[in-house]
C-alpha cells in the first residue's frame, strides 16, 4: 500500500510517496501545497491500477509522477467519467517523457533504414551509441530530464579511460567530438519525435585537437616499405595467395582507402580510357558525403595494368567474416589479421592498411608531385585536408637534403609504378581462384 512520509535533507523538509505493493519500489517527492496527501494517494492508486503489469515494471518513477500530476490536474467530471468507463492510460504514457534507451533504440532503427546510410555508417552509429549509453549508465542517468550540461562536460575525461581498439592512452579529439555530435543528433531526434524538451546540453563542449589527442599516422619509410613487400612476396603462398600482396601494392599506387579496396570491381578499370574510376557511378548504398567526394579518376600506370591483368585483386575470401571494428569492412578485418604476422616477423610496428594510403601520399609529395595532384588522387574534398593530414616529407631519405629526397623518392615511385614486376618474373604465381 502506498504511503507518504516526511523526510529531511539538507535542513529542508520534504514529503515522499513510497509504494512497494506492485513488486517494485516506486517513490517520488510530492508537493502537499498543491494537493493533499489523500489526493496524491488516490491519484497514485488510480494510475497504478490502470497500468498493466508490464507497464508497472517498465515505467520510471518520474513518469509515474508525471502521470499522477496529470491526473490531479484533470477536471473532476473527467475523472468521474474515466472511473466509470475504465481509465485509459495509453494516451498518458504517450505524453510521458520517453526513456533514454528507448529513444536511442528508435534513433538507431530510423538511422538503419534500407538505402539511407551505408553499412559502415550504421556500424559506427551503433558503436557510438553503445559508448554513450555506457557513459549515461555509469552516470546513473536514465531520463532525459535528469541530463545536465555538467555531466557531459565530464565525457571527454571519462572517454579517455574507456578507449577501445587503439594503442594510444587517450581518445583522439576527433573520436570524442564525433560521439558528442552523435549525442546532439539523438537529442534533436528525441525533441522532434519523442516530445523531449529542447535543451542546450552540449553547447561549447568540444575537445580541442592537440599533439597528444590528434590521430597521427606515420607513413612507412622507404626501407620499411621494401621490407614489408619482401615479406609479402615470401609469404603469399602461405597466407592465401597473392591477393593481399596485390591489394597493398594497389593501395600504394593509388592511395585507395580500405572501403574502396573492399568494393573494388573490374568495372572500375576503364582500360580503353586509361583510368581507374573509383566508386564508379557511386555504388548503391554509399550515400555519405565523404564517399561522394572520393569518387575520382586515377590514371593507370603500368603496375596497375599488370595488377588488373593478374586478377588477384578481384579475388574475394569466400569464408564468412565479421566486419572490422576499425574500418567496418570484411577485407580490412581479414587483411589486418594477416598483417599482425608481418609485424611479428619484420619487427615493424603498427602495420595497417591506412598507413599505405599515407605512404602513397608521402612518397609522391616527397618525389615532387604537386599537392593538388595528390589531393585529387586521394579523393579529398579540399586541398586543406591533404595539407593538414597527409602532406609529409621524408628528408631522411637522402643525405643531400631536399633535392636528394626528391631524387630518392622519384626513383622509388618510378619503381613502384613502372618497374615493380620486372623482378617478380622468377617467382611462380598461382592462378587466381
Amino acid at each position: 500500500m502506498a504511503k507518504i512520509y516526511k523526510i529531511k535533507a539538507k535542513n529542508k523538509n520534504y514529503s515522499r510517496l513510497r509504494d512497494t505493493a506492485t513488486g517494485r519500489l516506486v517513490q517520488y517527492l510530492v508537493d502537499l501545497e498543491k494537493a493533499t496527501a489523500k489526493q496524491w494517494l488516490t491519484a497514485h492508486s488510480s494510475i497504478m491500477q490502470a497500468l498493466t503489469p508490464a507497464e508497472r515494471q517498465s515505467t520510471s518513477n518520474s513518469q509515474i509522477k508525471q502521470l499522477v500530476q496529470e491526473w490531479l490536474n484533470s477536471p473532476k467530471d473527467l475523472k468521474a467519467d474515466a472511473r466509470t468507463a475504465g481509465l485509459k492510460i495509453s494516451h498518458l504514457l504517450t505524453n510521458a517523457e520517453a526513456k533514454i534507451d528507448a529513444v536511442f533504440k528508435s534513433y538507431l532503427s530510423d538511422f538503419s533504414r534500407p538505402g539511407i546510410n551505408s553499412a559502415t555508417a550504421i556500424e559506427r552509429a551503433n558503436r557510438q551509441c553503445g559508448m554513450l549509453l555506457e557513459f549515461l549508465g555509469e552516470s546513473k542517468i536514465k531520463e532525459y530530464s535528469k541530463m545536465q550540461r555538467e555531466t557531459f562536460a565530464k565525457y571527454p575525461e571519462w572517454r579517455n579511460s574507456h578507449k577501445r581498439h587503439c594503442t594510444k592512452n587517450i581518445a583522439s579529439a576527433n573520436t570524442v567530438n564525433q560521439e558528442l555530435n552523435r549525442m546532439a543528433a539523438i537529442i534533436r531526434f528525441g525533441v522532434k519525435y519523442h516530445d523531449w524538451r529542447e535543451r542546450y546540453l552540449l553547447d561549447g563542449i568540444r575537445v580541442k585537437p592537440t599533439p597528444q589527442n590528434t590521430k597521427s599516422i606515420r607513413p612507412f619509410s622507404l626501407n620499411e616499405t621494401k621490407i614489408i613487400f619482401e615479406w609479402l612476396q615470401m609469404h603469399s603462398g602461405a597466407i592465401g595467395g597473392w591477393h593481399l600482396h596485390d591489394m597493398i601494392l594497389l593501395a600504394l599506387c593509388t592511395g585507395l582507402e580500405a572501403k574502396a579496396l573492399d568494393k573494388l570491381s573490374k568495372d572500375w578499370f576503364k582500360i580503353d580510357l586509361g583510368i581507374l574510376r573509383v566508386y564508379d557511378k557511386l555504388i548503391s548504398g554509399i550515400l555519405d558525403a565523404k564517399t561522394q567526394n572520393r569518387a575520382r579518376d586515377i590514371p593507370l600506370c603500368p603496375t596497375m595494368r599488370k595488377l588488373h591483368e593478374r586478377g588477384y585483386i578481384f579475388k574475394r575470401d569466400s569464408r564468412a567474416r565479421h566486419p572490422s571494428k576499425k574500418g567496418g569492412t570484411k577485407f580490412r578485418a581479414w587483411a589486418e589479421t594477416l598483417l599482425k604476422k608481418a609485424e611479428k616477423d619484420t619487427g615493424i610496428t603498427d602495420i595497417n592498411l591506412h598507413r599505405f594510403r599515407h605512404t602513397c601520399a608521402t612518397m609522391r609529395l616527397s618525389a615532387g608531385w604537386q599537392l593538388i595532384r595528390v589531393s585529387r588522387m586521394l579523393g579529398h574534398s579540399t586541398v586543406n585536408t591533404t595539407a593538414k593530414h597527409y602532406a609529409e616529407y621524408d628528408l631522411s631519405a637522402s643525405m643531400e637534403g631536399f633535392e636528394g629526397m626528391v631524387k630518392a623518392y622519384g626513383d622509388f615511385v618510378k619503381w613502384i609504378d613502372e618497374d615493380y614486376f620486372s623482378h617478380l618474373n622468377s617467382i611462380k604465381c598461382p592462378a587466381p581462384a
